[in-house]
């Protein structure tokens, strides 16, 4: 077991999810090396008067911004030898046990500090704890999000600016069904994650993922989408195992998925996939993925051709986040994706359908942040969301649908897309969400080129 084990944390740094030394770290060197002098200071004073309470408690909220549970553990338990009747370092004990994964240990020192009946503030503090402990430490859990509302779209069919297209025929003007419509949909999205845990030191899970979407447009209802997915595997977790990061993890899992288009079945998918998180310099997340998708589509009375798509995907996706400021609460993601799609060589009527190939390089940035609600009426905390994306999708061979300059083409796709989310807390597990979005999409076939702004409103129940 400890030679997979340390098999698969290798796995886990070769596909790149531990990020190196040109991530920030939260301290300064300078911030660093002053914190550490007064430590060794407080340290002396602790040694020469092992009673001084002031100077142990002040060692130990230094040694935890260095990262140093241990030592911060240690001499709030040296100063609970000479009180045992300090409900505040009970609690920061608790807290410190808490953070690192010793639930039962935490849950001793938070259920002490309650019994010596403790400040308001450091009750709720203790009890936001214990609710804490008693989910995270239930050997199943259910979590998720559903999501629905109404959306409203200028180019709902994403179709070009202009209908004329010069095809390898002549000039031809695009049918009215595919020139640019806007529209309005109703849509419903959810999300679930069930996890089993397996009782190990560093409480590895099976992980089930469920996520569905659908939506049905008032006039281009050939577009109605419906998507169900499902992922399971098992998440291996890791406790310090590298200097700089703090916890990791590791999920190969198991992919399965259906598409419907218009009604009628578009595709189905069967992948496999790998999933890799950390949290580095304490407060610098980073996550990794890998899935392979093999993707089989069926033909309908409005897509004779659909079967020339069978092919399958490769996704690598990087996501790296960092918190930005306390209080407000903020953060900042950065995201870069790579999308190998890869149609079969499949013979058709019409030749093989290469020019459905292509690889995608796409990066984001989105910042968070979430603050008290500036009316006071609703009493809950706002959060808005500003986010920017930039694509590039090059085809791997020529579209014959149109010709540019006298000849074929090969096709470039390029997308900006940008927006801000809103979102309007109004319970504890429930806020109503606004997003305004706009995408431009430019292309060397004027075919695929068009622009679509978008706004949706909906409540998001969390369970």
């Amino acid at each position: 077991m400890g030679r997979l084990r340390d098999g698969l944390l290798l796995a886990l740094v070769v596909i790149g999810l531990v990020a190196g030394p040109a991530l920030a770290q939260e301290l300064s060197t300078a911030e660093r090396a002053t914190l550490q002098a007064q430590k060794e200071a407080l340290f002396q004073r602790m040694v020469r008067n092992p009673g001084n309470l002031d100077a142990a408690f002040a060692y130990a909220g230094i040694a935890a911004k260095l990262g140093d549970n241990e030592a911060a553990v240690s001499a709030l338990e040296r100063m609970l030898m000479f009180n045992p009747h300090l409900p505040r370092v009970q609690l920061e004990l608790g807290a410190l046990y808490f953070r690192m994964g010793s639930y039962e240990v935490a849950q001793t020192y938070f259920e002490r500090a309650l019994a010596a009946n403790p400040p308001a503030a450091v009750k709720a503090r203790v009890q936001t704890y214990l609710a804490q402990i008693a989910r995270l430490s239930a050997p199943q859990r259910f979590s998720g999000f559903v999501f629905f509302g109404g959306q409203y779209q200028s180019d709902a069919n994403i179709a070009p600016g202009s209908p004329l297209i010069r095809s390898p025929i002549g000039d031809v003007l695009l049918s009215s069904q595919f020139t640019k419509k806007n529209d309005f949909d109703i849509f419903g999205t959810g999300s679930f994650l069930y996890s089993y845990d397996l009782g190990t030191q560093t409480r590895d899970t099976i992980d089930v993922t469920g996520t569905g979407f659908a939506n049905h447009y008032a006039r281009v209802d050939r577009l109605d989408l419906a998507v169900a997915e499902l992922t399971v595997g098992p998440r291996f977790n890791f406790v310090d195992p590298l200097s700089w990061v703090s916890s990791a993890s590791l999920k190969p899992y198991l992919i399965a998925n259906d598409v419907g288009l218009g009604g009628n079945q578009y595709f189905h998918t069967f992948g496999v996939g790998a999933e890799a998180t950390a949290v580095t310099w304490r407060d610098i997340h980073v996550k990794s993925l890998f899935e392979f998708r093999d993707k089989n589509f069926n033909n309908a009375p409005d897509r004779p051709l659909s079967r020339g798509l069978n092919g399958n995907d490769k996704l690598f996706s990087l996501f790296v986040s960092k918190p930005i400021t306390a209080n407000p609460d903020s953060e900042l993601t950065l995201e870069f994706d790579f999308l190998d799609q890869q149609a079969r060589k499949i013979q058709t009527i019409f030749g093989p359908l290469d020019y459905y190939s292509s690889k995608t390089y796409a990066g984001a940035a989105a910042y968070r942040i979430r603050y008290d609600d500036p009316t006071g009426y609703l009493h809950y905390p706002w959060e808005t969301t500003v986010f920017l994306s930039r694509s590039w999708s090059d085809y791997a061979a020529p579209d014959p649908c149109c010709v540019v300059g006298g000849g074929f083409s090969e096709r470039l796709d390029r997308r900006w897309r940008f927006g801000v989310t809103q979102s309007f807390q109004v319970s504890n597990n429930i806020a109503v969400v606004v997003q305004l979005q706009r995408d431009i999409v430019s292309s060397d076939l004027p075919l695929y080129a068009y622009s679509n702004n978008s706004i949706l409103v909906g409540p998001q129940i969390r369970f």
